[in-house]
């Protein structure tokens, strides 16, 4: 059977694109609960542009004939974030077709390509997902982004820009012991961005972070030790809330006083995915100076927030403490 760029892209879109999103969302926990939670949306157009709300209204209590204050205030500003692209290629070259004839052939060749095309998809957005785009602007914005400092911009939008009592920065708690991470402080975190029934759904950090929650869980029953349903994940729940570790959250690791702990209220964050580029696939023929068929995989996305106060870090934990 003679291979082309047609047969290539048929068995590309028949065996490998179908099954590369639901690996990739499987593959990393916080994309994981991102889907769990209904947050991912399609959509397109030039960037992403949220309104949030920043101010109440005007509201009084009054007795009688009290005059009432009907002065227009504006409760919303719009954040705006633009979309970031993604691509990873698939390459298989002729030389490996030409020792594995026929389609079947061809096929257990790309069954491997689509396994290292998943494992760099998962690497790379797991990065993007819990870095920051500081110092790389293609990436997208990550939760150090989301968690970032006063004076740093987010959605183009920066904290100074909203007057109080609104507020356009997540909750930095400090722990009252310095450096040292225990139950109370988990507490205090959760207790900060508590609003009625709005509260942290998710909670994430590095491994030596969770190894420190997790030894607080062996003396502290009520913590719940028992298996969300079948997640697939280490993790140990909190007042209900799963707490989820990731090797790329934030974090020198032991003896460090630079590991971050975040609780997300995954009802106020967005992944973005747009709809031209969601795991879409291009194949190409081989170019003259290489005997090889190529296809990229392409996903343009970004995580975002309406709401970043309803968010909780600590970034000076020690969990050699």
């Amino acid at each position: 059977m003679a291979f082309n760029r047609t047969f290539f892209e048929s068995i590309t879109q028949k065996h490998i694109v179908p099954k590369i999103a639901d690996a990739v969302f499987k593959g990393c926990p916080l994309a994981h609960y991102l889907r769990e939670n209904h947050t991912i949306k399609l959509a397109g157009g030039r960037n992403i542009v949220l309104p949030f709300i920043y101010k109440e209204a005007n509201a009084q209590w009054y007795d009688g004939v009290d005059v009432f204050n009907l002065e227009v205030v504006e409760p919303e500003n719009s954040a705006q974030f633009d979309w970031k692209w993604l691509s990873v290629p698939i390459t298989i070259p002729e030389t490996d077709i030409d020792k594995n004839g026929g389609e079947d052939g061809v096929i257990n060749i790309l069954e491997a390509r689509k396994q290292w095309a998943e494992a760099t998809l998962i690497e790379n957005l797991s990065d993007g997902l819990y870095g920051t785009n500081a110092s790389a602007s293609k990436q997208i914005d990550g939760l150090q982004d989301m968690t970032a400092a006063t004076g740093t911009a987010y959605g183009d939008i920066t904290d100074t820009d909203v007057t109080s009592p609104g507020s356009w920065l997540a909750n930095d708690i400090a722990p009252l012991t310095a450096n040292t991470l225990d139950e109370e402080e988990m507490r205090r975190m959760r207790g900060s961005v508590t609003r009625g029934a709005s509260k942290p759904n998710f909670g994430t950090c590095n491994f030596p972070i969770y190894n420190t929650v997790w030894r607080l869980a062996q003396n502290d029953q009520r913590f719940g030790m028992e298996k969300a349903a079948n997640l697939g994940f280490d993790h140990v729940l909190f007042e209900g809330m799963p707490i989820v570790p990731d090797e790329h959250s934030a974090g020198g690791g032991y003896g460090s006083t630079n590991n971050e702990l975040y609780f997300l209220n995954m009802d106020w964050i967005q992944f973005f995915v747009h709809e031209n580029k969601a795991f879409a696939h291009r194949t190409y023929d081989p170019i003259p100076q290489q005997n090889a068929y190529i296809a990229n995989i392409f996903l343009g996305c970004n995580l975002t927030t309406n709401n970043r106060r309803m968010h909780v870090y600590m970034d000076d934990i020690n969990p050699s403490l």
